[in-house]
């Protein structure tokens, strides 16, 4: 685990680097600059977050809490900057590029939405599972696809770096969903003696 978080921070920090070196941010306004910096710390959380689901759950938490901040960071500084060029952007009839994004950033609302909400809803721990991992899998393709198609700050060396970390972070959700599938029912599980009759459970005359 500590490997996967190293190289998701590494992939993060490379992406910072590239896109503060590379011309695209060169005199661009400082909010532009900031919301293209939240989106590339914003795919290093999301790519080790799948990751934290089993043993640590309160940083999976925590780390979609900074996702969902970045993005909204991300967003937030884009319409501000240019109102117009955005909200075109992240209508349905933007280019395919910014579809993508509007898709990812609803989704990954529906996803937090879940995890705020999952006490609430009363269903079965694996469906509930089921239903957020999917959900998650698709946020990191399509958050990840947007960022790859896009041309901007992190073309050229950023694509590969952007890929590893989306496949970092798919590959993650997709063994997450995996395991899910694979539990045994609850009430399924084989006991402990396998099958051998207990002390005083023998057949009553």
């Amino acid at each position: 685990m500590r490997i996967l978080i190293g190289v998701a921070a590494l992939g993060g920090a490379v992406l910072v680097g590239l896109a503060l070196a590379g011309p695209h941010l060169a005199g661009a306004p400082p909010l532009v600059v900031v919301s293209t910096l939240a989106a590339c710390v914003a795919v290093a959380a999301l790519a080790v977050q799948p990751w934290l689901t089993r043993r640590r759950v309160g940083w999976h938490l925590r780390v979609g809490g900074i996702v969902a901040v970045l993005v909204t960071v991300h967003v937030v500084a884009l319409l501000v900057e240019d109102p117009d060029d955005a909200l075109y952007s992240m209508s349905l009839d933007g280019p395919t590029r910014a579809r993508m994004a509007l898709i990812a950033t609803v989704l990954l609302a529906v996803v937090t939405l879940l995890g705020v909400l999952r006490r609430r809803l009363r269903w079965s721990p694996a469906t509930w599972r089921f239903v957020h991992g999917s959900l998650a899998v698709l946020v990191v393709v399509l958050g990840v696809g947007h960022a790859v198609i896009i041309q901007g700050a992190l073309d050229g060396w950023g694509t590969p770096v952007l890929l590893a970390l989306g496949g970092l972070g798919a590959v993650g959700a997709v063994v997450r969903l995996v395991r899910v599938l694979r539990a045994p029912p609850a009430g399924d599980a084989t006991t402990p003696d396998r099958g051998r009759l207990r002390s005083g459970d023998g057949p009553r005359g």
